[in-house]
């Protein structure tokens, strides 16, 4: 115990590896730069439409679905971007119906909590696992409207998850 360590020279750390990504490509032409906006605006037309169609066809989607939508925006551009585009709306559908799901959940966990507080007597103290009722008749009635409110927000976006929907 009666010895030090010696010490290393100082360095500097290096940054996190990765990849770098732009958002501009660099010495372009006014031209080129105008081909490109109106490119992309024209890709993000056939983007929003084809998410359109899928979010239409809901839970009826099938790999022949699928395929009518590549066939129709090959046509309106080429089969590399219409496949990126079909494999990227499917991911965004895919996306929002899991967040859906989650929602549901929250919305669930939301209503039981409530539910339980409601029923316990106004003033009840909770415990270290459960929350107790609800401190006066004013705070009770309040949350009994919530707990309408959250109940038919619960109902309708089930409906809209039996139905395949996405918001």
């Amino acid at each position: 115990m009666g010895w030090l360590r010696e010490l290393s020279a100082p360095f500097v750390a290096l940054g996190p590896t990765g990849v770098a990504v732009r958002t501009r490509l660099k010495d372009l032409s006014p031209g080129d730069e105008e081909v490109l906006a109106l490119v992309g605006a024209h890709l993000g037309s056939l983007a929003s439409k084809d998410l359109r169609t899928r979010c239409a066809d809901g839970l009826e989607h099938s790999g022949d679905t699928w395929a009518v939508r590549k066939r129709e925006l090959t046509a309106l551009s080429s089969s590399r971007w219409a496949g990126a585009i079909t494999k990227a709306t499917h991911d965004q559908w895919a996306l929002a119906r899991r967040g859906q799901a989650a929602h549901v959940q929250n919305l669930e966990a939301g209503v039981k909590t409530i539910e339980h507080r409601l029923s316990l007597p106004v003033g009840e103290k909770g415990s270290k696992r459960a929350p107790g009722g609800y401190r006066g008749k004013r705070e009770w009635f309040a949350k009994a409207r919530r707990l309408q409110v959250l109940q038919d927000r619960l109902d309708a976006v089930r409906a809209d998850r039996e139905a395949g929907r996405v918001r």
